[in-house]
């Protein structure tokens, strides 16, 4: 069964990660943590996120410091590609398309 962590430890600064499209989530807490990797995808589970799920766990036993597991959990982040860049990707998009559009424009000959 997989149990979700009730206990819970504040985040000296909160990671932020990319969820849907465009949207951002902030984890705030060792639980927030813990529970977004135990409801993590397993086919998409890697070394980065069982290191991410031990540290956190080491953390909340006290083995290790709470920084080490948010460290690990942004490693996690960053190998999963969900790290907030705070680029609205739609946004990104859209710029991307009217930059194209207007080297298009810049490059057509003159008739």
């Amino acid at each position: 069964m997989n149990e979700l962590v009730k206990s819970d430890v504040a985040l000296r600064a909160p990671v932020a990660i990319a969820v849907g499209a465009g949207f951002k989530r902030e984890i705030t807490s060792l639980a927030q943590m813990q529970n977004f990797l135990k409801e993590w995808p397993p086919a998409a589970r890697g070394s980065s996120h069982r290191i991410a799920l031990c540290a956190c766990e080491a953390a909340r036993t006290g083995e290790v410091e709470l920084s080490a597991a948010r460290r690990a959990f942004i490693r996690f982040a960053e190998q999963a590609g969900i790290v907030w860049t705070g680029i609205d990707p739609v946004t990104a998009l859209r710029e991307a398309k009217i930059r194209r559009m207007k080297a298009r424009r810049d490059h057509q000959p003159r008739l």
